[in-house]
């Protein structure tokens, strides 16, 4: 079984890509690619260059495959973009870490996940605050639009957290299963959580709460 590629962006120091493997754990990494720039001057070349030696040993004291690519990014994002989707080629479990390296580098890679995401790859994508005290995992899914009659449901919500869905009904004078039938789907997409349980209650969810604010 193909085990996880884990992939940064490539900085100056060594430290913060040392400390989240460290505090994943070695367990089922296949690889470790690191995405750095050509871009660079000298003395920064040399911090970069120092910073990839230390990774280096590290990874071969752990006993991890790795590899590094260099990209211009003086190119157009899609690219760069391009350049990576090469080298991640065949990868079908990933894990990107966005700590480190250029600002341009970790957009192109939380890009290329969704996109991988999308085309049925798993994958998963962290970041952390500066100092490396709290630590988030990212969206990789974008839902798709709400319908016009979607839309109309969740707008009920606007000032109210919860709503039972033959109240939802009686509100926009549809029938309860085709009400239904459209908070199913939208409970799937992530915007309501409802009850299992009789009378079925909805809520909004964060995803609901944000998209609200577009309609």
């Amino acid at each position: 079984m193909e085990g996880n590629t884990l992939v940064f962006g490539l900085g100056f120091t060594s430290e913060y890509i040392v400390r989240s493997i460290t505090e994943r754990g070695r367990d089922n990494i296949d690889e470790v690619v690191l995405i750095g720039v050509f871009n660079i001057d000298d003395f920064r070349r040399k911090q970069a260059d120092n910073a990839l030696n230390d990774v280096k040993k590290f990874l071969d004291i752990i006993n991890v495959k790795y590899k590094w690519k260099y990209v211009d990014v003086n190119k157009d994002f899609a690219e760069i973009l391009y350049e990576v989707a090469n080298e991640l080629s065949g990868k079908n479990n990933l894990e990107f870490y966005l700590i480190g390296g250029m600002r341009i580098i970790n957009f192109v890679l939380y890009y290329y996940a969704t996109l991988a995401k999308r085309f049925g790859l798993n994958v998963r994508v962290f970041n952390y605050t500066e100092d490396m005290s709290k630590k988030y995992e990212l969206p990789v899914e974008i839902p798709r639009r709400l319908t016009d009659s979607e839309a109309e449901i969740l707008k009920l919500f606007k000032f109210e957290n919860s709503i039972e869905i033959s109240i939802m009904a009686d509100r926009l004078q549809k029938t309860l299963s085709t009400i239904s039938k459209q908070v199913s789907e939208m409970e799937e997409e992530g915007f309501l959580e409802c009850t299992k349980t009789r009378p079925k209650t909805c809520r909004k969810t964060i995803l609901g709460r944000i998209a609200l604010t577009f309609i």
